[in-house]
């Protein structure tokens, strides 16, 4: 039986690109491929383990081809570096993006204090709605009469509070 030595160089080499082409494969077929990994989470996210993955490799590269030092010395440097790359790139880019919201929508509860005109006329024990004009949209929104009296349509109204998920308005007087 032949014995095929294969030198710590040509692993570490062949690591940093099969790690570097799996990670630019998630990058760019991750949605499709998100659902495999689903159960593993936030903290095992493949481009983060298969990017740390090229980090040690690098690193193993670079210090294995430049340093003097022992082969298990560089793998120990090496997985000290990737260690660091990934809590790096975890707490600095991971959490930021999973925590960066991919909406402008505004919750109902954020309307309060807003100007709005009533579209469907609020009796007094009875609800109606309002139309609401937003810098980034406009919004058609369930609501009761704060001071308990009628509002017709057409009137001018402030959303004085919002409870389970219902806007409490009044109309809006002029003070003129």
């Amino acid at each position: 039986m032949e014995v095929i030595f294969i030198d710590a160089l040509q692993i570490y080499w062949w690591l940093l690109w099969g790690s570097l082409a799996i990670a630019i494969i998630f990058l760019f077929l991750g949605n499709l491929l998100d659902g495999l990994l689903d159960g593993l989470g936030e903290l095992f996210n493949p481009l983060l383990l298969f990017g740390t993955l090229s980090v040690i490799a690098g690193s193993g590269v670079l210090l294995t081809k430049y340093t003097e030092a022992s082969t298990l010395l560089v793998l120990i440097i090496s997985a000290f570096i990737g260690i660091c790359a990934y809590f790096l790139l975890y707490y600095f880019l991971i959490i930021p993006m999973s925590q960066a919201e991919s909406s402008n929508a505004i919750s109902v509860y954020d309307l309060q204090g807003k100007m709005g005109e009533v579209i469907t006329s609020i009796p007094a024990q009875g609800m109606g709605e309002v139309f609401i004009q937003l810098p980034n949209g406009s919004r058609s929104e369930t609501a009761k009469s704060f001071d308990e009296t009628d509002i017709p349509q057409g009137t001018n109204i402030v959303v004085i509070e919002v409870k389970d998920q219902i806007m409490y308005v009044s109309e809006l007087k002029d003070f003129n």
